[in-house]
């Protein structure tokens, strides 16, 4: 079973996507995104809207809880163990093209956002594809992909991740800690959208200044080596190195691949999945939800990742042979000493925790749309009950399917957006 749904994985997150993530992204880049980072201003105004329900900021500190899982650190140690120090330029490079990923889908998604007669939002992806491109049945498999997803990268995963660094740093049984995942995500989600917003408000600032601070400290020890490290960056990110001097396409080739999946895994531009919390906002104005989404990438990929990997070449760390999580620690063990220990298996419990919250707002809204408003409140507590058997049980399989639905949520989402881009443009235009 494994090797075929590893067959299919190959397929799905094949070439051919990567093709249509780039080419709809520089599709709306033109379109007329370029101009908007001059709006940036319009982030700080007073913006009035509904009551109930997300502030813009909750709305992007919540989605960045459920993209800033363990996949900003451990995640970028894997893409510079694949595709050397290049692949951080192409992780650039991809969230550049991110950023006017996530500014479409989410302008486009609050434009064709509207209130259901069950009381239910539909908003993002769904509203795009429902009532942009009048195709239900899309939608349809797009909300069904979206739950499997929420219960595969954005649950099971995430608190096996925190089971397996918990144990490794504390000695914590794994069953403790999926029972305490499963309480802990089950005391936020089952109070409701307010709860959510203002856990992952403050709880996301908090974590990333800590994770800052921390990369600060090692990379203000190891300032002689940045340097050489920003050479090598983008020597390897061209072939440079391979030839001494001489340039190798096959080089370039493969850390511009690992590079940008790595950063579309990051920020999940172009899944559809932002829009969804972004469409939840108490913003009036259809621009500013657009405008935050725009922020998290710079935020996750520009910050986040840039530390992580910068703190990994700097010391020299790659030079163990050690990999993901493993990397990490013995990068940040090079600059904080033993105290790297306990903080940075921590840290990376409490993103994945951030991620359970996150996407278990996206997961209720996209079954939401499949069961017209019914049963989200089981669909909650089947979430809760699932991150407690992420953290005990082997999880291949689930990994795989996980991997599958993601790519499933782009290919039914990409097509949409390049077919709404004129609809993009006349926005952009009008505002």
């Amino acid at each position: 079973m494994n090797r075929i749904l590893s067959d299919v994985n190959a397929i799905v997150w094949g070439d051919a996507l990567l093709v249509l993530l780039l080419g709809t992204g520089l599709l709306c880049l033109f379109a007329g995104v370029w101009r908007v980072p001059a709006r940036i201003p319009q982030l700080f105004r007073r913006n009035e809207g509904r009551a109930h329900a997300l502030s813009p900021l909750q709305a992007c500190t919540t989605s960045l809880a459920a993209a800033m899982g363990t996949g900003n650190i451990a995640g970028v140690a894997t893409a510079l163990t694949l595709g050397g120090a290049g692949a951080l330029f192409w992780m650039w490079v991809a969230a550049l093209i991110g950023m006017a990923l996530l500014y479409a889908e989410n302008r486009l998604g609050t434009h064709f956002r509207s209130r259901q007669p069950d009381g239910t939002l539909r908003t993002g992806a769904i509203a795009c594809l429902h009532d942009g491109l009048h195709a239900p049945w899309l939608a349809w498999l797009f909300a069904l992909c979206c739950t499997a997803a929420a219960f595969g990268m954005g649950n099971m995963t995430q608190s096996n991740t925190m089971a397996a660094t918990l144990h490794a740093a504390f000695r914590m049984p794994p069953l403790l800690t999926g029972i305490l995942a499963a309480g802990l995500t089950g005391a936020v989600i089952l109070g409701g959208v307010s709860r959510i917003g203002k856990v992952t408000e403050a709880l996301i600032p908090v974590l990333s200044l800590a994770y800052l601070i921390a990369s600060g400290i090692v990379l203000w020890r190891f300032r002689t080596a940045l340097p050489a490290v920003c050479r090598q960056i983008f020597e390897e990110a061209f072939g440079l190195s391979a030839l001494g001097g001489g340039i190798s396409g096959a080089a370039v080739r493969h850390a511009f691949s690992v590079g940008v999946r790595r950063g579309v895994f990051s920020n999940e531009a172009g899944l559809g999945s932002s829009g969804l919390l972004h469409g939840e906002t108490d913003c009036r104005d259809p621009k500013v939800p657009a405008l935050w989404a725009m922020a998290e990438v710079v935020l996750d990929t520009f910050v986040c990742c840039t530390a992580t990997a910068l703190v990994i070449l700097a010391t020299g760390a790659m030079e163990t042979g050690a990999d993901g999580g493993a990397l990490v620690l013995e990068a940040f063990r090079r600059g904080l000493g033993r105290g790297a220990d306990g903080f940075i298996p921590l840290v990376t419990a409490l993103f994945a925790l951030c991620t359970l919250i996150g996407w278990s707002y996206c997961g209720s809204t996209a079954f939401s749309y499949l069961t017209k408003g019914r049963g989200c409140r089981l669909f909650q507590i089947v979430f809760c009950l699932a991150a407690a058997a992420g953290a005990v049980l082997r999880l291949d399989t689930v990994w795989l399917l996980a991997d599958i639905a993601n790519a499933c949520m782009a290919w039914c989402h990409l097509p949409a957006l390049l077919l709404l881009v004129p609809v993009l443009r006349r926005l952009l235009h009008k505002s």
